[in-house]
């Protein structure tokens, strides 16, 4: 008896955003800066954001579902919501320490597609053919939450359709696991999540990891102080506060502050980048 696949069957899901207002961007900005693992926080924004998944709803569970890679480009894509148009960056160089410039369009981020038969998976192992899903949230998650152990002999267990999935993964021979991991790297969906870039000061080469946590989510406290804003002008709710769309919130701070054209005073370029 084997358990059906949790992966969605769409490698990377075309998301539907909610409107954005103070109570997607309070909820957004908590998870981003949350103690806890990564994987929980990108599943509570994604929950946030997400209203559908590509033919799922929206929710805690569906992001859990979307396979590893289509999680992370999601999460390109919800950045992307906050910071529409910014290009230029700033990386670090790890040799001479120096940071420069880089210019990087998160539109145009390469992906490859999954592989024939997404997202399971057949292998033939030394206990028999056993078939396996490739990783998804609920995966990453779980991973996470381990301290030490083989990774490939972890996933292995956590990916495994078979209800003995967990139990039998000790008995996997080396060989085994190699064919499951090679399986799994095949079917599944892939994502850049850095660039090669040069150092302009040193000419060494610097890999630049993109991580969409380190920049590109508003903090809560930026919001907080819009609501307070607006609450010390026109002694409006909280509620009230988040609940207007968020170009609407920022235009009457910036009104409030004196800036006659009403546009935020949100930075657009020059973010860090680790």
């Amino acid at each position: 008896m084997a358990r059906p696949a949790s992966t969605l069957p769409e490698d990377f899901p075309e998301p539907v955003f909610r409107p954005l207002d103070g109570h997607v961007e309070i909820a957004v900005a908590e998870a981003a800066e949350a103690r806890m693992a990564r994987p929980r926080r990108v599943t509570a924004i994604l929950a946030a954001m997400c209203a559908r998944l590509g033919s799922a709803e929206g929710g805690a569970d569906s992001a859990r579902r979307v396979s590893a890679a289509g999680r992370e480009w999601l999460l390109q894509r919800a950045g992307l919501e906050f910071f529409r148009g910014t290009r230029w960056f700033e990386a670090p160089c790890p040799g001479c320490g120096a940071r420069f410039d880089l210019e990087l369009d998160l539109t145009a981020v390469p992906q490859g597609r999954a592989g024939a038969g997404f997202p399971v998976i057949e292998v033939e192992t030394s206990l028999g053919a056993r078939r396996f899903e490739a990783p998804n949230g609920h995966h990453e998650e779980a991973f996470a939450a381990r301290q030490d152990g083989d990774a490939r002999r972890i996933f292995a267990g956590l990916c495994g359709l078979a209800d003995e999935a967990a139990a039998e993964v000790a008995r996997f021979e080396a060989a085994d696991l190699e064919r499951i991991d090679a399986a799994l790297e095949a079917v599944s969906p892939e994502i850049a999540d850095g660039v090669n870039a040069a150092c302009p000061d040193c000419g060494g080469p610097v890999r630049v990891r993109i991580d969409p946590l380190t920049f590109a989510f508003p903090r809560p406290e930026a919001v907080l102080r819009e609501v307070h804003a607006i609450a010390m002008a026109y002694r409006w709710s909280e509620r009230a506060i988040l609940d207007l769309p968020s170009r609407r919130r920022r235009a009457y701070v910036a009104l409030i502050a004196g800036d006659g054209d009403g546009r935020a005073a949100r930075p657009r370029g020059g973010m860090r980048l680790s």
